[in-house]
């Protein structure tokens, strides 16, 4: 359910034990309101290793049942905060996305929703 694209890849990341609990919890947790989950991944020039002050560019995109998408804006973060920025994301978007549900008129006006 969860895709890295980017010039970062999975094995690079190097995600311990503990992260893929965090994130299998998370996806976990809101299974009902997100079908998948694609996290972009860059770094800030050119890297040869990733440690856990890296910064690195991540920017997700939530997907949904329907036609929306639930997406964030880029952002800078060190490698080691990125995990429980992702977890902590996926739990304000589907606050978020549940709000905009409630307004039916309003959702087939838009395809992404930024948050």
């Amino acid at each position: 359910m969860v895709s890295v694209r980017g010039m970062v890849s999975l094995e690079r990341l190097a995600l311990s034990d503990r992260e893929v609990e965090d994130i299998n919890r998370a996806v976990e947790r809101y299974r009902d309101t997100f079908t998948g989950v694609i996290l972009t991944v860059d770094t800030v020039g050119r890297v040869d290793e990733i440690t856990p002050s890296t910064v690195l560019v991540f920017a997700v995109e939530l997907q949904t049942g329907g036609d929306l998408v639930v997406k964030s804006w880029s952002r800078k973060v060190p490698r080691e905060k990125m995990v429980s920025q992702l977890v902590g994301y996926m739990g304000k978007a589907a606050g978020e996305y549940k709000d905009f549900k409630r307004f039916p008129d309003v959702k087939q006006n838009f395809k992404t929703l930024y948050i």
